[in-house]
């Protein structure tokens, strides 16, 4: 059972659990950690410090095998040993190997659409269901989902496309829970102009059919590495 390092760019919430993924610190990729059901639970992910893995951290992480989905080529499955912390927050020079991997768009996952059907996966297998993008004309909107659940929304263009996505990112979602129902700019949620946002886009798991691109992690990059 391997032990892979990488840098995380994604703690996000799934219905059962979490979807945790990141860049391999050799810069070979990306790695999705999976259970055979799917969501990571709580035991698998606590760290070897008894923190729960953040943004930016370095992590080494124990997989088994790697276990791609037509739709999630990234999945590798989770092994029994613990993770451990490296560095919290990552060292500048990671900063780099984030560069080389940010998507200009105007596509995401091969299209502009926020949903991919599943079907079209099993002729043509998805080259990637983990990226990173950086958003201009950011704004937010807090709405209700067709369950009628609370619903954070990132509203944004790349590369001349505009994109209407949910953010699965439980810390932002804590961050604008005060926030009624509306649209706000990301002045207006306290996230300073200068400051330099990412965003990792996931394909996630079919849902009635779809696959629908989510905002898995808002990652707000500190001064140093600009």
């Amino acid at each position: 059972m391997p032990d892979f390092e990488i840098i995380c760019l994604a703690n996000s919430r799934k219905p059962a659990g979490r979807c945790i993924a990141g860049l391999r610190t050799n810069g070979d990729g990306w790695i999705r950690p999976v259970t055979t059901e799917g969501a990571l639970k709580r035991r698998n992910y606590t760290l070897d410090n008894n923190t729960n893995p953040m943004v930016l951290d370095i992590l080494r992480v124990n997989l088994r095998v790697s276990l791609p989905k037509p739709y999630q080529p990234e999945n590798w499955l989770v092994g029994a040993k613990p993770w451990r912390l490296v560095f919290r927050p990552a060292p500048y020079k990671y900063g780099l190997l984030l560069n080389k991997y940010i998507e200009v768009g105007p596509e995401l996952f091969g299209d502009t659409s926020d949903r991919i059907k599943v079907e079209s996966f099993t002729e043509v297998p998805a080259r990637a269901s983990l990226t990173l993008i950086v958003p201009i004309k950011l704004r937010w909107q807090i709405t209700t989902s067709f369950r009628g659940n609370r619903q954070t929304r990132a509203w944004f263009v790349l590369n001349g496309v505009y994109y209407d996505l949910v953010v699965t990112d439980s810390l932002w979602e804590d961050k604008l829970r005060s926030f009624s129902e509306g649209v706000y700019s990301s002045e207006q949620i306290g996230l300073e102009q200068e400051k330099k946002v990412l965003f990792t886009i996931s394909l996630g798991g079919p849902l009635v059919g779809e696959c629908f691109k989510l905002v898995a992690a808002v990652i707000i990059l500190p001064p140093s590495w600009d």
